[in-house]
Formats: C-alpha cells, sequence, structure tokens
C-alpha cells in the first residue's frame, strides 16, 4: 500500500468529506441566492445588483457553517441516517436564515427583497439536502474501495462480540470494517485471529484502527493489562461494549464527576407525560386524517372482501398492549372464517387459510388499515411494537428475556423491527431487541422516520407480508 493511500485512508474524512461537505454547504445557500435573484429579476424591480445578493448568500453561508457546527454536522463520529440528517440540515438552514435576517434589520443601508429571500430558502434547502446526499453516497462507494473505513479488532467470541460483529458487517455505511476477533480460548474458526495473548502481535501488523473489548465479565488486572497493551500503540481507538447493558432496559448517560466517568440510568423517554402527551396528539391527528382520506379505499375494500368470501368483513382479535392492557384489534379479514378450527398458528407462505383476496390484502398490507381506527381510540399508536396475542405473551414471556419489557409502550401498526424485515414468522429475540432499541431511543423524529420508512416499504413492495 502506497504513503498517499495510507494517507487518504487515515485521513479521509478530515482532507476529503469534511471540505467537500463544507464547500457543498456554502456554495448551495450561494447558488441560491445567486438564483432567486435571477427569477426575480425577470420581472420589473428596483433590486441592487447581483453582488450585493452574492454578499448576504456568503455570510448566510457562514451562518449555516456556524450553526451546522452547533448541530455537530460536521463531527466524523456521529452517525445519524439520511432521513435524520436531512431533518437536522433543514432545521439548521432555518435557524441560520433567521440570523441572517435579524442582521439585515440592523443594516439600513440595504433592502432586500423578501421575495428573493422567500425564493432563496426552499432553493437553499433543496441544494444542501441534495449535495450533502450526493457526497454521503460517494462517501459510501469511497468506503467500499476500502477508504476511509475504520478497520476494527474485537476481543473477545462470545454471543455478545458475535453480535456486534454481525451488525457491523449488515451495516457498512457506518464506516467500520471487522478485521476479526480474539478469543479468550484456543477456537480456531474463519474470523479467529488468535486468542487474547497475541494482542500485541496483531497490533504490531499495524492495520487496526479500533479495538473494542466485548470480553463479558473480566477482572480489572485483566482489563488493565489489555488496555496497557492498546496504548502502547498510537492513533488506536478503544472501545468498551459493557455487558450490563444486556440487563437493563432504560438508557445510559455518561456523566462525569470531576473526571470520574459515571453511568447514569434514565427512564425511557415515553415514561414522561410530555412525550406521551406529544406521541398521543401525533397519533390522533395522523390517524383521523388517515381515515377521512382513504375512506373510500376503506369502504371498496370492505365490500370487496364481503361479496368474495363468506363470513364477517372485519377481524376482531384480543391482543395486548401497554402496561399488560387488554383490547381487540381490528383488521379487514383475510382468512377463512374456520381458520383457527385446529388453535392458534403463525401464518406462512402459501397458507391456504388465507382467501385469494386475503393474500393481496396481507401482501400489500392493506387489511391493517381498520388499526387506524385502534389507534385513534388510543389502543394503540402508530408506530411501536407489534400487539401480540395473550397465548403468544405468555409463551414468549417465560422463553425470552426482557420480552415484557416491549409493553413499557403503546404497541403500534408499524414499528423499528418491522421496517428492518422483523414481521410475521421472523426471530422473536430478535425482534424484541429491534422494539427495546426504539423504546429506549424514542422521539418524534424517530416516529416520523418510521412512519416515512414504511409508507416507502409498502409502495416498493419491500414490507415483509404474507
Amino acid at each position: 500500500m502506497t504513503a498517499t493511500r495510507k494517507l487518504l485512508q487515515r485521513y479521509w474524512y478530515t482532507l476529503i468529506v469534511l471540505p467537500c461537505t463544507l464547500l457543498g454547504d456554502i456554495g448551495s445557500v450561494c447558488t441560491a441566492y445567486i438564483g432567486s435573484y435571477w427569477l426575480r429579476s425577470l420581472a420589473p424591480n428596483d433590486l441592487p445588483g447581483a453582488e450585493v445578493y452574492l454578499q448576504w448568500g456568503l455570510a448566510n453561508g457562514l451562518a449555516l457553517i456556524l450553526v451546522y457546527a452547533l448541530l455537530g454536522l460536521y463531527q466524523t463520529q456521529r452517525r445519524q441516517s439520511r432521513f435524520e440528517e436531512t431533518i437536522t440540515a433543514l432545521v439548521g438552514l432555518g435557524l441560520a436564515v433567521a440570523l441572517i435576517l435579524v442582521g439585515a434589520f440592523f443594516v439600513r443601508s440595504v433592502s432586500l427583497s423578501r421575495l428573493v429571500i422567500a425564493y432563496a430558502v426552499p432553493l437553499a434547502g433543496v441544494g444542501v439536502v441534495s449535495s450533502r446526499l450526493l457526497i454521503r453516497t460517494l462517501n459510501d462507494l469511497a468506503r467500499s474501495k476500502g477508504y476511509g473505513v475504520r478497520r476494527v479488532l474485537i476481543l473477545g467470541q462470545g454471543p455478545q462480540a458475535q453480535e456486534i460483529g454481525e451488525r457491523l458487517a449488515r451495516n457498512p455505511g457506518l464506516g467500520y470494517q471487522l478485521v476479526g476477533y480474539l478469543s479468550a480460548e484456543p477456537n480456531p474458526g474463519a474470523q479467529v485471529l488468535g486468542e487474547i495473548a497475541d494482542l500485541s502481535q496483531v497490533l504490531a501488523q499495524g492495520e487496526i484502527n479500533e479495538v473494542w473489548l466485548a470480553l463479558g465479565e473480566v477482572s480489572r488486572t485483566q482489563l488493565a493489562q489489555l488496555l496497557g497493551v492498546i496504548q502502547t500503540y498510537e492513533l488506536i481507538q478503544i472501545r468498551i461494549v459493557p455487558e450490563i447493558t444486556e440487563l437493563l432496559t432504560t438508557r445510559l448517560v455518561v456523566d462525569s464527576l470531576g473526571g470520574v466517568p459515571l453511568l447514569t440510568l434514565q427512564e425511557t423517554p415515553l415514561r414522561f407525560w410530555g412525550n406521551r402527551i406529544l406521541k398521543r396528539s401525533l397519533d390522533m391527528i395522523l390517524s383521523a386524517l388517515g381515515l377521512l382520506s382513504i375512506s373510500p379505499l376503506l369502504v371498496f375494500i370492505a365490500l370487496w372482501v364481503k361479496f368474495t368470501s363468506p363470513g364477517p368483513i372485519f377481524y376482531r382479535q384480543e391482543r395486548i398492549s401497554r402496561d399488560g392492557e387488554r383490547f381487540y384489534i381490528y383488521k379487514f379479514r383475510s382468512m377463512r372464517p374456520d381458520a383457527e378450527s385446529q388453535g392458534p398458528g403463525w401464518t406462512h407462505p402459501q397458507d391456504d387459510r388465507v382467501t385469494p383476496v386475503g393474500k393481496f390484502l396481507r401482501r400489500t398490507s392493506l387489511d391493517e388499515l381498520p388499526q387506524l381506527l385502534n389507534v385513534f381510540r388510543g389502543d394503540m399508536s402508530l408506530v411501536g411494537p407489534r400487539p401480540e396475542r395473550p397465548y403468544y405473551v405468555e409463551q414468549f414471556r417465560q422463553d425470552i428475556p426482557k420480552y415484557l419489557d416491549r409493553h413499557l409502550v403503546k404497541t403500534g401498526i408499524t414499528g423499528w423491527a418491522q421496517i428492518h424485515g422483523l414481521r410475521g414468522d421472523t426471530s422473536i429475540p430478535q425482534r424484541v431487541r429491534y422494539d427495546l432499541y426504539y423504546i429506549e431511543n424514542w422521539s418524534l423524529l424517530l416516529d416520523l422516520r418510521i412512519l416515512l420508512v414504511t409508507v416507502f416499504q409498502l409502495f416498493r413492495g419491500q414490507y415483509n407480508a404474507y
């Protein structure tokens, strides 16, 4: 590997991504101001020269960089989704425009056209978001070629270490590449490079950027020895994956007391009444709008079900929601009336209990639309863990650790697990992990993201349903 390639791999973000992002942000704003000036000048006007608006565009671009820096949009370690980055970028643009308008108020020598500003803001928003998404796409492509990738060595080979390795493999966009594991005991494998005692030898090869410790229970003496070995090599990031997180359902926040790190446990966000009010308000507004806007479709589906198979139009079934509350969930009937004469069971592909119309409804998730009424009534939420029947809840609570923690919040029509393909007859333990992540990291922004992804997957036919 050449010296130049090594330099680019190590400082890819600082040398390439950050300068391109800065130029994209400020260039988008300046271009928006000049474009807006041109649009306004097509009609009769008494505008000052274009150079004035270019100067204000440059000032607005510098204000934008300041705001984005405060919002953390230039931090290499901040790994947001595209949706989160887009929302944060647009909010930051609004703040930067507000700052520049306050400045314009105190500069009496120039009178800016309000129409030019009105044109510039949406143009700048499109430009900033587009440039950032383009840079992100190109950055992902560069990472696939090895540029800007952080090479990770995991100490440990237990379930926790394996889970972390699998997540790194599933999310290459995070910018990490798993080099391999060092196991606590002799355990040859495809990615096992050796034992813990071989740590110094592996690091001496100079290809490791980060060492992640996922050893589970380890003595302080052994931990100190491992840290001492790693710290003899410069520029290696150390990360510790604490086993305690497997036992917690609350969020962890790192505090400091005079330089001494403290792990602070916080309640899940939706245990606070203010957050519950916000989520409930969103549910009521969107479910009401949804019921009103798709009422003709609901009538059509109801008639379609009624005249194509014997039995009721709707299917009503008891489910369990927050804090063990029971309610009846509503769906358009998609199976024969005697589908569960032999007892409850998961649906599966080619299930002969499903009616011809029901197959289409389930594949497109149209059978779930009556649950908007459940949401409006307050039985469930638009977003949350999927509700299960009491029969399955009793079964899963005995077999799956922390299963009941899913009921710390209201159940939902869609959720974090569902948009990741965990729907129907899929792994329940894995679904629980995704549900707990949602519960511990809830925000209105996350709810909106899940709803938008759900709609996108439905139109693309990617929503795993049968």
